[in-house]
């Protein structure tokens, strides 16, 4: 299942790359169409630019640097050595790639008359996005086995519903398209598989290791 959800993810961040380098039409209109009513929306209602604020601050690199610090720490600190590796590849595999992507794509962000927010920098794939999902996926991932039905259940829907809410954030205040933070929750999930993968494998190497036949 994880394999299949690193596939998934890096085909359809690989079809909006490619997409948004040809320019092609469609997606534009679309992209364009959407962010402008996401916006007005915003705009005309003050409790949602709020939180979108409030929600995109949550999700910004800062916000989920500190997180991924603090969850490496605690990790190390329960002697999990793997686990502070396995959300530190995520999170620094996932910002490599968004990097190197937002150079490549070279795309604009939206411009508004009244903006509700100021980003720098290019506009594919999302920061926020990718950010978010690499490293809320991983500690989901990370979690969810030791937990019982219920709270996994919760965790898993938690988990999925704040990357959503910062991914639709980007989208009200008008510093993203579309496609832009779709992108963003392809690779950012696509890599905390990844790293859950690699983290699984090393592991099951290890404990061949220590306990060698004959």
């Amino acid at each position: 299942m994880l394999l299949g959800t690193v596939a998934v993810g890096l085909v359809v961040f690989a079809a909006l790359w490619a997409l948004v380098a040809v320019r092609w039409g469609p997606l534009l209109t679309l992209d364009g169409q959407v962010v402008a009513d996401g916006h007005r929306l915003a705009l005309d209602d003050r409790w949602l630019s709020t939180t979108s604020r409030i929600v995109t601050d949550l999700g910004s690199p800062v916000a989920v640097d500190i997180v991924a610090a603090v969850a490496a720490v605690l990790a190390l600190i329960g002697r999990s050595i793997m686990a502070a590796v396995v959300i530190a590849g995520a999170r620094l595999g996932e910002l490599g790639t968004v990097t190197v992507a937002k150079m490549v794509a070279d795309r604009a962000r939206p411009v508004f008359a009244q903006p509700l927010a100021v980003a720098s920098g290019q506009s594919f794939p999302s920061g926020h996005a990718a950010g978010s999902a690499a490293l809320y996926g991983v500690l989901v991932l990370l979690v969810a086995p030791v937990l019982a039905r219920g709270p996994r259940v919760a965790a898993v829907l938690a988990g999925i519903l704040f990357v959503l809410a910062v991914a639709t954030s980007r989208v009200l205040l008008g510093v993203h398209y579309p496609s832009d933070v779709v992108a963003g929750l392809a690779v950012g999930t696509a890599w905390a598989a990844v790293a859950i993968v690699i983290g699984r494998h090393v592991s099951a190497r290890s404990r061949v290791d220590d306990h060698p036949m004959g």
